[in-house]
Order: structure tokens, then sequence, then C-alpha cells
């Protein structure tokens, strides 16, 4: 029965050291000459990243602009034709916080835009986006610092072991969702790519055809008149002639 118990205060710890967050991912059309703004309840000292990317924009440019506002109005992050981009920032205000893309500036193209938010409220990176690893917890976990238990009692020991295995849990957790976000950007870019190639497949086979068009045209027109300046009954002969007089 102990066993049982001890069993599920595990659990409880381990699945309270989970991170609250939520990530969302959409795809949308922007018409030329609108702006489309979306809201996105954050609570206060969390973060929020938000990543997109232009991956079709009707034989136009791949850019839009993009701005993130505070409930307030305060302006966070403001851009102005960008491809794609990425942006994490810690929040300072409770509330419905603004994501705008601007198509005003295209007159004709419509812009297919990815996009992806998520929040979280664990700062588990470094200035250069990599997770960070307690050093100090691995050698606890490996046990390496034996020095480290002197004096310490079994229920204490315990508690720093389950302690770091809350901690490598969280640490699993932000490698995989970082992992799951790459992924989803690599598909953005992909269909982005996609889109352009096919937009230059078809391109290239309209005025291929064109050009394949106009020259058929040209040499059955050649082939008519050079074939009429020899044949005396020919009509196109007898209006040269004419045309001569």
């Amino acid at each position: 029965m102990r066993t049982i118990v001890l069993l599920l205060v595990f659990v409880l710890l381990v699945l309270s050291s989970v991170v609250v967050a939520y990530s969302n991912e959409f795809t949308i059309t922007v018409d030329p000459g609108k702006e489309d703004c979306y809201y996105t309840p954050v609570a206060k000292n969390v973060y929020l990243e938000v990543d997109y990317q232009v991956i079709d924009g009707q034989q136009g440019e791949l850019d839009i602009d993009f701005h993130l506002t505070s409930p307030t109005g305060r302006r966070i992050v403001m851009e102005s034709r960008k491809s794609d981009s990425t942006h994490r920032t810690k929040t300072f205000e409770d509330g419905d916080h603004k994501i705008c893309f601007d198509n005003t500036f295209s007159i004709f193209s419509a812009k297919t835009v990815f996009f992806e938010i998520s929040t979280d409220n664990d700062d588990d990176e470094d200035d250069n986006g990599e997770i960070k690893i307690d050093k100090k917890n691995n050698d606890v976990w490996g046990d390496t610092d034996q020095a480290f238990y002197a004096g310490l009692r079994p229920e204490e020991i315990y508690d720093i072991h389950v302690q770091d295995i809350k901690d490598t849990v969280a640490t699993v957790r932000g490698k995989l969702t970082r992992a799951q976000e790459f992924q989803d950007q690599i598909r953005a870019f992909e269909a982005r790519d996609r889109n352009i190639a096919e937009g230059n497949f078809t391109r290239v086979n309209f005025w291929s055809m064109i050009h394949v068009i106009t020259l058929v045209t040209t040499g059955i027109i050649q082939v008519v008149m050079v074939r009429s300046l020899f044949d005396e009954k020919s009509t196109l002969r007898r209006l040269w002639k004419q045309g001569k007089m």
C-alpha cells in the first residue's frame, strides 16, 4: 500500500512539473488591400512566440507586413515586407494580444500565410535558442558526486531524485516541443517552395506554348508566301503583281 501511495505521489509531482503551454497553427489567405488580425489570450509574465511564413503570393512577391500589439495598444513587434520571421517575447500585460498581417500594399496578389502561435511560462532556452541543461542536476542524477549526499536523510535524497526526474522530464518536453516547431517550420518552407516551383512551371509552360505557336504560325505564313511566288494560279501572286502595277 505504501508503495502505491509513493507511486501516486511521484506521478503527481511529475505532472506538476509540466509547463502550462499551448501551440496553435493556422494557414490563412490575406486578400490584396486587406489586413487580417487575430487575437490570442496571453497571461502576464509568459513567453509568447509567433512564427510565420508567406507560402504563396499568386504570382506576386512572397512578403507581408506584420505587427504584434499588446492589450493596451502598445506595439511589441512591427515588420514590413518580410517573407518569414520568428519572434519570442515575454509579455508584461494580461489580456488579448493582437497579431496582424497587413497586405494593403498589394493591389492584385493575395498572400497565403502559415503562422504558429505558442506560449509557455518556462524560460528553458538561452539567448541562442538552445535548451538549458542543469549540469549540477545531471551530476546528482548520475550519482557521481557522492559527497553531495553526506549528512542527508533518505527522505531528502528521495526528494532530490524526484526533483531530478521532474527537471529531466521538463527538459525532454522542451526539446520535443522545439523539435515539433522546427518540423512545422520545415513543412511551411516546403509548401512555399512547392508553390514557387509550381508557379514557375506554369509560367514556363505558358510562354513556351506561346513561342511554339508563334514559330509554327510564322513558318506556315513563310511557306505560303514563298510558294505563291512560283504558282501562276495563286491568288497571292496575282495580288502581288497588281500591287507592283
